[in-house]
């Protein structure tokens, strides 16, 4: 919230100074910022255009090395149900797989980390712990399952084996063996692991596992029985040292929801891993205790029975699947199947996670003679913002940002490039009330604009796209002007678009493009 109030209040700086006209600054060409004539041969004006703005459907988006992953569902009622799988290849540990003599598996553990905040602990000295990122409903219970992956995963593109290959989010995937499915639940206090190992047939001890922050961690029991079959009896020597030969042997893991309602967890899948406790029997020389119990403290080569672990962890190729049921967002799905290209509309659906995106045209109703007649005035563009209010302020979990670019190129707009690091901002901005009824994101486009309207040589008006923002869609240099096709943030938000009757009382929070110029009277 510091943030937004901070955002608040810099523009609100910046608009006192194109309305006051405390600084000049104006470049003929590059028409970088806010560009102000203070002097009295200028009017200082500003005028309204219509824009018109459309949902629209995201087929697929990149899901290959992603710096976090979703698992899990969430229903929505704006946006339908989203079902978010995670598929990975596991590393082969240092040294290979050798699980010694007469191993017996004890428990086999999927473990990958929340993002969680440690708050004060609990009464009696335990840990206490608020999970960071869970979307929907983190208090209902979904079934949740995972299947050995017998789709390969290659790195390098088949059709072109010079390029890597880009996976995406609408791709399929064959499953082999089940490894474990049963009804889960997100517990920000699962931070201990209690595993039962197995030293004599009359005998069970439980180990305690604690890991040294003691941060929680979703902890799924795999079926012990398929990796004793799948990991000891059917593994050959080559494959357990070879890590190319055991990535084709085992060719991952697949976590995927099986149900309706629930919630998404976002993970720490740098951290995840498999790993598998067993006891095994090292042969050791007996010095001064009994080992076999016959008496003596001579013998050599005693089998004793040893706890053991072996760990994999979730490397190499990760990906994703996201799968969307629109049935039930009426709405949207109207939108997607019979979008106005002509009137717009008056909600308008942004989502990631291969969800939606909002395509606008500026200057909706201007010919082009109309447009060049604004040239010839020779505008000088002091600011072009447009603002997209809330049309549900009660939603919860609103992205703090969206991202505006050129939707026909798919490349990043002017400002993003002369006006870094502010560029075109789309932050959502508050206000000193707090009242979410005028929370809105804007947007500066004004060098697009300056060029777009420039007499000499303008610049061609594109339609333009707003997607949820990731931090990687930010340009690094000048050249750095594709917008990448990522997107892992699953949040949305409803906003008023531009189709509205004079009467209705959004009218004035309708989508449109503002202009502020000065020219010289005639």
């Amino acid at each position: 919230m510091t943030n937004k109030i901070i955002n608040s209040a810099k523009y609100l700086l910046v608009f006192c100074v194109v309305f006051f006209g405390v600084i000049s600054c104006e470049k003929d060409f590059e028409n970088i910022g806010v560009n102000i004539v203070n002097n009295n041969l200028f009017d200082t004006e500003f005028q309204d255009f219509e824009v018109v703005a459309y949902s629209k459907n995201v087929d697929s988006s990149r899901v290959d090395g992603l710096p976090i992953y979703g698992i899990g569902v969430l229903n929505d009622d704006d946006f339908g149900i989203l079902r978010s799988a995670f598929i990975s290849q596991l590393g082969l540990p240092v040294g290979g797989i050798d699980f010694g003599l007469n191993p017996v598996i004890d428990t086999v553990i999927l473990d990958i980390p929340y993002f969680a905040t440690r708050q004060e602990n609990n009464e009696d000295g335990t840990p206490n712990f608020t999970l960071d990122s869970i979307f929907g409903d983190a208090d209902t219970s979904y079934q949740l399952e995972v299947n050995r992956l017998t789709t390969f995963l290659n790195t390098l593109d088949p059709q072109d084996p010079t390029r890597n290959k880009l996976y995406y989010s609408n791709e399929s995937y064959t499953k082999g063996e089940q490894l474990y499915a049963e009804s889960f639940e997100p517990d920000a206090n699962d931070t201990v692991l209690y595993v039962t190992r197995s030293f004599f047939e009359n005998e069970q001890r439980i180990d305690t596992i604690l890991k040294e922050a003691r941060n929680p961690s979703v902890k799924l029991g795999l079926d012990s029985d398929e990796f004793k079959r799948i990991f000891i009896d059917e593994i050959t020597e080559a494959e357990a040292e070879s890590p190319e030969l055991f990535s084709n042997y085992f060719r991952g893991i697949i976590i995927e929801p099986q149900s309706d309602l629930g919630s998404l967890m976002f993970l720490s899948m740098n951290d995840a891993n498999i790993s598998i406790y067993y006891t095994n029997e090292v042969l050791t020389d007996e010095t001064t205790v009994d080992l076999n119990g016959d008496g003596d403290t001579d013998d050599v080569n005693v089998p004793v029975k040893t706890k053991q672990t072996v760990v994999f962890p979730l490397s190499g190729i990760r990906a994703a699947t996201y799968n969307r049921d629109y049935s039930s967002a009426t709405e949207l799905l109207a939108q997607f199947n019979a979008p106005d290209s002509i009137n717009g509309h008056s909600k308008l659906f942004v989502q990631g996670a291969q969800g939606s995106i909002v395509e606008l045209k500026l200057f909706d109703g201007i010919d082009l003679d109309s447009l060049n007649r604004i040239r010839q005035e020779g505008w000088l563009i002091n600011g072009a913002v447009l603002e997209l209010y809330l049309d549900d302020p009660e939603a919860s979990r609103l992205p703090n940002r969206l991202y505006l670019y050129n939707a026909e190129q798919g490349v990043s707009i002017l400002d993003h490039i002369t006006e870094a690091p502010i560029g075109v901002d789309g932050n959502l901005i508050t206000n000193e009330d707090d009242d979410p009824e005028d929370y809105f994101y804007r947007f500066f486009i004004t060098d697009y604009i300056s060029e777009v309207l420039k007499n000499d040589d303008p610049l061609e008006l594109y339609k333009l796209a707003i997607k949820m923002y990731h931090p990687t869609e930010a340009p690094v240099s000048i050249v750095d002007t594709i917008v990448k096709n990522f997107s892992w943030n699953a949040q949305s938000v409803v906003i008023k678009g531009n189709n509205f009757d004079e009467n209705d009382q959004d009218f004035d929070r309708r989508l449109k493009l503002r202009i502020y110029y000065t020219k010289t009277p005639e």
